[in-house]
């Protein structure tokens, strides 16, 4: 069941912070992990972040020209 989304009105700038972690450390580590991806995922897309499907998986050490 999906939680109802909740205005709330907090008294400092720290307190939202404080709330998150509060929030946080009644998870489990697996449900932190989840949320971890899922939330990066929310990021991507609303920053219009795609992966390149033509990018290099590998790595290249090259012997530097100025040695």
């Amino acid at each position: 069941m999906e939680q109802n989304k909740r205005i709330i009105f907090f008294k400092d700038k720290n307190d939202p912070y404080l709330e998150s972690l509060r929030e946080g450390k009644k998870d489990t580590p697996e449900e932190r992990y989840i949320k971890f991806f899922e939330n990066r995922r929310k990021f991507n897309e609303f920053m219009g972040i795609r992966k390149d499907p033509n990018a290099k998986k590998t790595i290249e050490i090259k012997k530097a020209d100025w040695f």
